[in-house]
């Protein structure tokens, strides 16, 4: 059993899979399938306390989908965007920059 640590970095451009992400903080039925930005994380990594995550259980991000939308997804149902893919709409970045 592993503790599994953040890959994705803020405003990292992500695909929501559609299906096959585990049982873990799934995205909205209306989230599924679409390209998202990681928003600035307010989550602690709680090492050594009781609050620290459970092994093999994925990290979750902040995700703002492209419809201005933000949701908590688990690491497990995101991917890199694909090469080519649209920039995210401005107004996806409600956070200050």
């Amino acid at each position: 059993m592993v503790i599994r640590h953040h890959i994705y970095k803020v405003d990292q451009r992500v695909l929501i899979r559609s299906r096959d992400g585990g049982p873990f903080m799934p995205p909205s039925e209306g989230a599924k399938g679409a390209l998202g930005v990681i928003a600035p994380q307010l989550f602690q990594e709680w090492a050594g306390t009781f609050l620290e995550r459970e092994p093999d259980v994925p990290p979750e991000y902040y995700v703002t989908i492209d419809n201005g939308i933000t949701e908590t997804i688990s690491e497990d149902w995101l991917e890199p965007a694909p090469p080519g893919s649209p920039p995210p709409p401005e107004e996806s970045h409600p956070w200050p920059t």
